[in-house]
């Protein structure tokens, strides 16, 4: 490692900026995943985006059946 680059470090991550503003580090940018691991990711980004646009009437209904529901249990 150079000047350079320990001064671009970052004391909290110890990763280190490559000079276009991307932090990098020495590993894969984007790990291998299996297919569970995918479709998980896939269901949570439709659950994000579905909530994201639900009126807040809806979210708030919504949580007090599920207290209801643990409740049961």
């Amino acid at each position: 490692m150079d000047m350079n680059e320990a001064s671009a470090m970052t004391e909290a991550s110890g990763l280190v900026n490559d000079g276009e503003g991307a932090e990098t580090s020495g590993v894969r940018k984007q790990p291998l995943r299996s297919s569970s691991e995918e479709s998980t990711m896939r269901w949570a980004d439709n659950v994000r985006e579905i909530t994201m646009k639900a009126p807040l009437q809806s979210l708030f209904v919504a949580f007090l059946l599920g207290i209801w529901v643990a409740r049961r249990r």
